[in-house]
């Protein structure tokens, strides 16, 4: 089942963050801790890790909009099937 994530908050004071650089796309297979992309926050840059292992399914943001913490950024599939699945979906 693909599964959602949302931005992480990395700090106490962050509200939200801007996608400075994806690393991947959809159909991208990934595993835990791959850098996937790149966060810009008030304070620092901020390597976007994979939270899980799978295959990239849907970026809920381009490089350069900024999201807030809790809003949902990707989703991730399970395996193949699971990111078929998602595709034909028309999620």
């Amino acid at each position: 089942m693909a599964t959602t994530y949302p931005m992480p908050k990395w700090g106490v004071t962050m509200e939200d963050g801007q996608i400075t650089e994806w690393r991947v796309k959809p159909g991208d297979a990934v595993k835990e801790g791959d850098v996937i992309g790149v966060v810009s926050t008030d304070k620092i840059d901020i390597d976007f890790e994979a939270p899980a292992d799978g295959i990239i399914a849907k970026l809920f943001a381009e490089e350069g909009d900024t999201v807030d913490c809790g809003a949902d950024v990707i989703v991730l599939a399970a395996d193949e099937a699971d990111y078929e699945s998602f595709r034909q979906s028309g999620s």
